[in-house]
Order: structure tokens, then C-alpha cells, then sequence
């Protein structure tokens, strides 16, 4: 059974040995591997982008489980290490950060085409 968690296409695209999760107190919806990049598997939380006061974005707990968190803009897919993306958020005192912004400043990121 598969639960509308989030967005799909992109595990229907990039993603292999695919196992939803059921339990959504986990704060992530999918794991899996990313295919032909790695061979480790991760949790994802693939909730799809919301609007807050104008600005798309998405909550981050900081005991989230995911191990990596989906952002997307018209031509990609964009996965963050979510402890990368809390440590950061942490040492800068943010409660808020820019997407493009934070692709350049952290380590652990990936950048896929949605086509």
C-alpha cells in the first residue's frame, strides 16, 4: 500500500528498494536507495513544499528520523542532509534558511533534474 506522502515522482524517478512508512510520527515518509548514487540506504522526507506567510518551505524538528530532506524548484530535486541542515541552523541561529543559500554552504547535498 502506498500512502500520498509526499512527492512521488521523485521516488518513482530516483529511488530503488522502496519502503514507505506507515508511522508518520517518524517525520519521514520513504526509504531507499538513491539509484546508481549510492548504495546506502536513507530516509527521506519527501513532504511537498508549503506556503508560510508567502514564502515556500517546510518544518524541520530537529529529532526528525529522516536522513535526508527533499526541496524542489521548477527544474530540480534538491536532497539536504537533515543533520547537516539542523547543525547548521543551530550554529547560525536560524530559524529560517535560503535554499540556494544553503546548497553552497553545506557539505552534503544533491542536486537532480526533474527531466
Amino acid at each position: 500500500m502506498v500512502l500520498n506522502l509526499g512527492n512521488t515522482k521523485f521516488v518513482e524517478k530516483y529511488l530503488t528498494n522502496v519502503r514507505w512508512n506507515e508511522n508518520l510520527n517518524n517525520q519521514w515518509q520513504v526509504e531507499g536507495l538513491i539509484e546508481k548514487l549510492s548504495n546506502q540506504y536513507f530516509k527521506f522526507d519527501i513532504r511537498f513544499l508549503k506556503n508560510f506567510n508567502g514564502k515556500n518551505g517546510k518544518l524541520i524538528n530537529s529529532q526528525s528520523k529522516a536522513d535526508k530532506v527533499l526541496f524542489e524548484n521548477d527544474e530540480n530535486w534538491i536532497l539536504i542532509d537533515t543533520k547537516e541542515l539542523i547543525e547548521y541552523m543551530k550554529l547560525h541561529n536560524l530559524k529560517e534558511v535560503d535554499l540556494i543559500k544553503i546548497v553552497n554552504e553545506i557539505n552534503w547535498n544533491i542536486i537532480l533534474p526533474k527531466k
